[in-house]
């Protein structure tokens, strides 16, 4: 799936679904379809809430993070909410440093920046610059924003995508219908998430767009199409619950607190349509659900494994994972978890020990994998230059690089399958991503490893090694002053004296995973630093969060 913001981008965003209340009006009967004669189609007053994007991008570089790209200039779509905030998709703003809001109608641009960005949503909200936002708001006049719809559009309901999309500077609506509500499974480190597909075309620049449906609501916002080409007109929208509950959760995250991620599926699992499998788990007729095959130590006190999960919140759970959602529709019942809102609880029932067990309210949060995803939201741009060598902490971005291989593409999926406080002591993982060339690592040619200890420790993150490296080098500091503090042995020559005094006996030995390790000498590697620093450019040794900038 691409983005639809211009240039395309990839959409490997994780979305949330829909918020609490959305359970009860999703069970309800799915809405009658409009009567034609009281249909509203988006009017000009409408049309006048959507906002053109136009944004500079720039972001720092994986594989370098003490450097950053070439700025990017793109484009994307926006709608004027309540409360004087924007609604776009969080790829359209992402690393955005500057930001132009002009709205239908108007021919003045507008200085904007991001007030909440919501990645796993890909959802944002956009404000004006306070030093326009009287002159922007008063070019508005007396409009009103929007209103979301409270629930979602029936099956073949007409909707209407309104944006700024590539082809033209006006304002663009495109009319289809609504194809199916159902979860679709984004590029990680995106997680399945609801969506509904309209037929309406979206296009590079419609992202972050509102759809609107045939009563005039803000039936969702759309995000990405499907482009392979076997298929044809599938476009995703975020539905209006989905944008619901991410305004919920800007508002009670609190500015000071930023904003906070939604809840993960605290388990995995696997279906219950084999009868051997039933069998073994002694899961009589009658009883469907899904098995738990692992669950976090954070909702250990309600589940555990080989737990037979049969109901959230009192909605049945099918032998394939599936719920109703509405009606005959059914969904995976991982959106029920995933678009739970702060301070929401959750109540699972599983079959255990041959009966059913309502378990204890539990409230669901986000878990973070050890590799984390989102750059300057789950990690910043952290590195250790060690003598000749970069280490930076393993994030799941670099898993799409040509360089990454097979192998620690594996060590990266293994590692995030296991929960916090359930990964041996460890808070990241640290890759050697550079070997730079010099004459200390002269022979190496090993980047791209894991990094496992350092002179026999085992490091549990990219602080850990720092700190050792530290260690080492006041190790190499008192040895050298212990040396020329001490007389040379009697009948030493010159020559042998200034030998003994160049090799330490001080050294850096990495544990390297499935590879040899890679040993250097410590006081060659002090002296090698600010050479290997000036060569490429590089204005400090690391940075580490929490490091003045």
């Amino acid at each position: 799936y691409i983005g639809s913001s211009t240039p395309i981008l990839s959409c490997s965003l994780e979305l949330a679904t829909a918020p609490g209340s959305m359970a009860a009006s999703a069970a309800a009967s799915p809405p009658e379809a409009a009567d034609p004669a009281a249909t509203q189609l988006p009017n000009p007053a409408h049309w006048r809430t959507v906002c053109l994007l136009e944004v500079v991008s720039i972001q720092w570089i994986p594989l370098c993070p003490w450097t950053r790209t070439q700025q990017v200039t793109s484009s994307g779509s926006g709608f004027i909410i309540s409360q004087n905030r924007i609604m776009t998709n969080a790829h359209v703003v992402a690393n955005a440093i500057d930001i132009r809001v002009r709205p239908h109608g108007s021919a003045r641009r507008f200085a904007g920046k991001v007030r909440t960005y919501g990645p796993d949503v890909d959802l944002a909200v956009v404000e004006i610059e306070e030093s326009v936002a009287e002159d922007f708001w008063d070019s508005l006049g007396d409009l009103q924003p929007v209103e979301l719809a409270d629930s979602l559009p029936a099956l073949q309901e007409t909707v209407r995508a309104l944006g700024f999309p590539t082809g033209g500077r006006t304002i663009c609506v495109t009319e289809g219908v609504v194809s199916r509500v159902d979860s679709i499974e984004l590029t990680p480190p995106a997680d399945t998430t609801l969506v509904i597909q309209i037929d309406a075309a979206i296009n590079p620049g419609n992202s972050g767009g509102p759809v609107f449906d045939a009563r005039g609501f803000i039936t969702g916002v759309a995000f990405c199409k499907d482009v392979r080409s076997t298929t044809d007109n599938i476009g995703y929208v975020i539905p209006a619950q989905v944008v619901r509950t991410f305004l919920d959760r800007v508002e009670r995250s609190g500015a000071s607190q930023g904003y906070t991620l939604s809840p993960s599926v605290p388990y995995r699992w696997h279906k219950l349509e084999n009868q051997s499998l039933r069998a073994a788990h002694k899961v009589p007729e009658g009883v469907s659900g899904v098995l738990l095959t692992s669950v976090a130590p954070a909702v250990k006190p309600a589940l555990r494994e080989s737990d037979v999960l049969t109901k959230i919140d009192g909605r049945s759970v099918s032998d394939d994972g599936q719920i109703s959602l509405r009606g005959s529709e059914l969904i995976q019942h991982r959106y029920l978890l995933r678009n739970k809102g702060i301070g929401q609880q959750t109540v699972f029932t599983v079959f255990r020990d041959g009966q059913q067990v309502e378990c204890p309210a539990v409230e669901l949060t986000d878990l973070p994998p050890i590799c984390p995803r989102w750059p300057d939201v789950d990690y910043l741009p952290e590195y250790v230059i060690l003598g000749a060598l970069a280490l930076v902490p393993l994030a799941q971005g670099h898993h799409w690089y040509k360089e990454c291989p097979s192998e620690l593409k594996a060590t990266i999926d293994r590692w995030n399958k296991r929960w916090p406080g359930n990964r041996d002591g460890r808070e990241q993982l640290v890759l050697l991503v550079t070997v730079f060339a010099h004459e200390l690592t002269f022979g190496y040619s090993r980047g791209w490893r894991v990094v496992e200890s350092f002179n026999g420790t085992p490091i549990t993150d990219l602080r850990h090694v720092r700190d050792l490296w530290l260690e080492t080098q006041e190790k190499v500091r008192e040895t050298q002053k212990a040396l020329k503090a001490q007389a040379p042995p009697e009948g030493e020559t010159p020559l042998k004296s200034k030998r003994r005094r160049e090799h330490l006996g001080v050294f850096v030995r990495l544990g390297l995973q499935n590879d040899d390790d890679i040993v250097l000498d410590a006081e060659t590697a002090m002296e090698a630093e600010p050479e290997v620093l000036k060569t490429h450019a590089i204005e400090r040794q690391s940075y580490i969060k929490g490091d003045p900038k």
